[in-house]
């Protein structure tokens, strides 16, 4: 696209406005691609909440369109990935939009920006100069045809779509493929970083790749939005606090909240000889719910011996406490009352709780079919958790610690 003041002066004039009425009256504006201005506008929008440090000088930036706008990273997750470079040189062989890259550049001596759209490299290197990235190096082709240059650290986030255009979550079903790649790309680094889908089985992961390091698991406001692979050397600043001889896989969970962040690190072998401790009373004083970057690292038996917590159920990754354990990874409940289940209670339950946020765990109804039977509204300050404990099904009334 042209980029000059004239196309600057419409996208902000017009970046409140409905779209849709702009591009049926794009022949009001000659002189603009309208098309192309609205998915400038429509990526800026993405970017207002996910990216404000780049919000904020949007109005000189090159955006690379809505698509890449939406598939990005977010600030916060890309600033994490800055402390997983190791060394003081990097190339990402993926660039995409450059938020990851520009974010882990930052401060290195060199840092080499690979992507095989046109448009995207322009963009980039624009925008890099706009954000003030002096170290950066832009090669436009495919890295996996171009020469892999030997740096310190490597990163790629592989496309998670296939031809056809479905979403693919298997790392050998992404492109570039990391399982035919790991060696090659291993030769020329210290330390390769790779990004997969949140939907991706971590476990059969392990299966596929070698010399893995630390896997992370990462979240905002409790939703997972990316699972890291670290392979080849162990970064020194990295936490391995009771990692047998260094050597075993740390798994680092980090959810970043609106006002806190979930910082929580076991290794794998930790995991693999815990013993799970379950309840013998049912429900106790407290109800804990791990968080969601837990519950994909399937970070289950530890909790109980590392933080004295006890399962309800083998099948329920719920935990419950006598004594409160403020530190837990993820929601923290007062139990109010523990009601069994029945088609009684289902029929008097609205009238005890008319409103109240439902969570279902092992039970014969999902949240959903056990909102819309019993006749509960959405929302509120009560916490109904519908679980398997002991064998029983029993639906626990809860409110925040």
């Amino acid at each position: 696209m042209i980029w000059n003041q004239e196309i600057r002066d419409f996208i902000a004039k017009h970046i409140n406005d409905d779209t849709d009425s702009l591009l049926l009256g794009a022949k009001r504006y000659p002189g603009i691609d309208v098309p192309a201005a609205v998915d400038q506008i429509e990526a800026r929008r993405r970017l207002k909440t996910k990216l404000p440090e780049w919000y904020a000088v949007s109005d000189n930036l090159i955006m690379g369109g809505r698509v890449p706008a939406e598939q990005c990273s977010s600030e916060s997750t890309a600033k994490y990935k800055r402390a997983l470079v190791f060394g003081d040189s990097l190339c990402d062989l993926t660039g995409g939009m450059g938020v990851d890259f520009y974010y882990m550049s930052r401060g290195l001596s060199s840092a080499i920006y690979t992507e095989r759209q046109h448009h995207l490299c322009e963009a980039a290197e624009h925008n890099f100069k706009v954000l003030g990235a002096d170290n950066v190096i832009i090669r436009e082709g495919d890295g996996r045809e171009l020469p892999i240059p030997d740096v310190d650290t490597i990163y790629l986030d592989p496309a998670r779509r296939a031809e056809d255009g479905n979403r693919v979550y298997e790392i050998a079903d992404c492109e570039p493929n990391i399982v035919e790649l790991q060696d090659e790309l291993l030769k020329h680094c210290r330390h390769l970083v790779t990004k997969v889908s949140p939907m991706v089985d971590i476990p059969r992961t392990l299966t596929r790749l070698h010399s893995v390091t630390d896997i992370h698991v990462v979240a905002v406001k409790g939703e997972c939005k990316e699972v890291l692979i670290e392979q080849g050397e162990r970064r020194p600043e990295t936490r391995v606090d009771g990692v047998r001889d260094g050597a075993d896989v740390v798994v680092h969970c980090v959810d970043f909240l609106s006002n806190s962040t979930i910082d929580f690190y076991y290794s794998l072998d930790e995991e693999h000889s815990a013993s799970a401790v379950y309840s013998v009373d049912g429900v106790g004083v407290y109800l804990y719910e791990p968080d969601v970057t837990l519950m994909k690292s399937h970070a289950f038996r530890l909790l109980c011996s590392r933080l004295g917590v006890e399962k309800l159920d083998p099948d329920v990754h719920l935990y419950t406490s006598n004594t409160y354990v403020p530190d837990f990874p993820g929601r923290r409940f007062v139990v109010d009352d523990v009601m069994e289940f029945s088609s009684k209670l289902l029929k008097t339950l609205k009238r005890r709780v008319p409103k109240a946020n439902i969570t279902s765990r092992g039970f014969v109804l999902t949240a959903d079919e056990l909102r819309g039977r019993a006749g509960i509204k959405d929302g509120g300050d009560i916490y109904l958790f519908a679980a398997t404990v002991n064998g029983k099904k029993v639906i626990v009334k809860c409110s925040k610690a």
